[in-house]
């Protein structure tokens, strides 16, 4: 049951992370005011910084795998 409820509260909360950045995403594109070079920053910015964050969590997941299975004869 503990599984279910994660998986239902990492969906939920997947699903509210897309509709942001989906509407986040539409106001930086339509906004007038902006350059269009600009916006491309901003977006491959955007990208880069959610890129390193999935990076981050899966060194951090290895490391912890590592460390578990570590049996200190070093």
């Amino acid at each position: 049951m503990l599984r279910i409820g994660y998986a239902l509260l990492m969906t939920a909360g997947a699903c509210a992370v897309g509709f942001i950045g989906y509407h986040v995403i539409r106001v930086l594109v339509l906004a007038p005011g902006i350059h269009p070079f600009f916006k491309a920053v901003i977006l491959v910015a955007g990208v880069g910084v959610i890129l390193v964050l999935i990076g981050l969590v899966r060194e951090r997941r290895r490391e912890e795998r590592d460390a578990a299975n570590d049996n200190g004869s070093d």
